[in-house]
């Protein structure tokens, strides 16, 4: 990242996870959210509760990064919205929006909700907390006020035992009794400012040869911004009630970097290099160097995880769920990036001297 972010797990004390799922968090719901029906409820119906009626929906942020993609499909699909935020993060934005000011505090009596006090929604999205505290306690005040809350988690609050297997799904143990409604992986796109997905895709641009980690079988999973937009809107106008995940399709990362190649219309060749190799030459993967962007973004090989970018979708899916292809993520990377121009301070972790000297040493190994 420009700027570090980190995951929340979904324990009393919140603590850093090293599987990064860009800003999303996790919380205990009180018991009033966790009694709603499932969309696995015999009692649910996709059709028959589908509405296109406008609603009022509340979103708690809102400028950021995430937020700004949601408040963006709400307006696209009629709703009135309203932001409960500081009004610290990008407040120009949405200047024909309501914007509510206020303050949040894992301190119930340092917390200013006072403006939401006399307000009645149809639907809230909470995409703002950084401390599970915060978001527990918008949704206990909040819960007379409106009939629909949802949160944006993410994978990380899963249970890490489970990241050695592929395919986790909805049903999978959670770190004690915690519900969320979305949990999405890594989420890419427009205003992102994490530079992995842009690491890869800078490389493809520069052509030439460069080192494809592994053998190009271990996986990858993302997720456009605008999808899990998509997914909220859905589930509003659809009433969907319970977890679903949102990690996207996924695909072996020989498949990606040739989505890379195919994006930047580039004929850049990735040798594949075993992890062995790569270790005995000082390059590690980004899971041990604990970073998001360094080596080798995304790529979790063996004893790093696996599972992590391997976490089923499906339920999503059957509910509707569309996502755009990559080719659209990977254009609204660039742009956004490229458009910060003196802003941003950004370097490839692995320097081009270092990348040449592991390939030559390569493809001169003893047979």
């Amino acid at each position: 990242m420009v700027s570090a972010r980190e995951d929340w797990t979904e324990t009393t004390r919140p603590r850093i996870s090293p599987a990064r799922t860009n800003v999303n968090r996790c919380m205990e719901f009180p018991r009033w959210l966790r009694s709603q029906p499932t969309s696995d409820s015999p009692l649910f119906s996709l059709r028959a509760l589908a509405s296109v009626l406008p609603k009022r929906v509340l979103v708690l942020g809102g400028t950021s990064f995430l937020g700004p993609a949601l408040v963006e499909g709400a307006i696209a699909e009629g709703h009135t919205v309203t932001l409960f935020n500081r009004g610290v993060t990008n407040p120009d934005l949405f200047p024909h929006q309501e914007k509510l000011r206020g303050f949040r505090s894992s301190t119930p009596g340092d917390e200013d909700l006072s403006a939401l006090a006399r307000r009645r929604f149809d639907a809230v999205v909470d995409v703002w907390p950084n401390d599970p505290a915060l978001a527990a306690s918008a949704a206990e005040f909040l819960k007379n006020r409106v009939g629909h809350y949802l949160y944006v988690s993410s994978i990380a609050a899963y249970d890490s035992k489970e990241f050695g297997r592929a395919g986790i799904e909805e049903t999978a143990p959670i770190l004690g009794d915690k519900l969320t409604i979305v949990r999405p992986g890594p989420i890419k796109g427009n205003r992102d400012t994490t530079p992995d997905l842009l690491t890869w895709l800078i490389r493809a641009q520069k052509g030439g040869q460069h080192i494809g980690p592994g053998d190009g079988s271990d996986p990858v999973e993302l997720v456009d911004v605008k999808d899990v937009a998509r997914f909220l809107m859905l589930a509003i106008d659809s009433s969907l009630h319970g977890t679903f995940n949102l990690t996207g399709r996924p695909m072996t990362f020989r498949a990606f970097l040739n989505a890379c190649n195919a994006a930047t219309r580039s004929d850049a060749q990735f040798v594949w290099i075993p992890q062995d190799f790569l270790h005995q030459h000082g390059l590690e993967t980004d899971f041990a160097l604990r970073l998001f962007a360094g080596n080798f973004p995304f790529w979790r090989p063996a004893g790093a995880m696996p599972g992590l970018l391997q976490v089923s979708s499906e339920k999503a899916f059957r509910a509707g769920w569309q996502t755009r292809p990559f080719q659209e993520t990977a254009l609204d990377c660039l742009t956004y990036f490229r458009s910060l121009h003196e802003t941003l301070h950004w370097d490839d972790y692995l320097s081009a001297d270092k990348e040449k000297q592991v390939l030559d040493a390569w493809a001169h190994r003893s047979s």
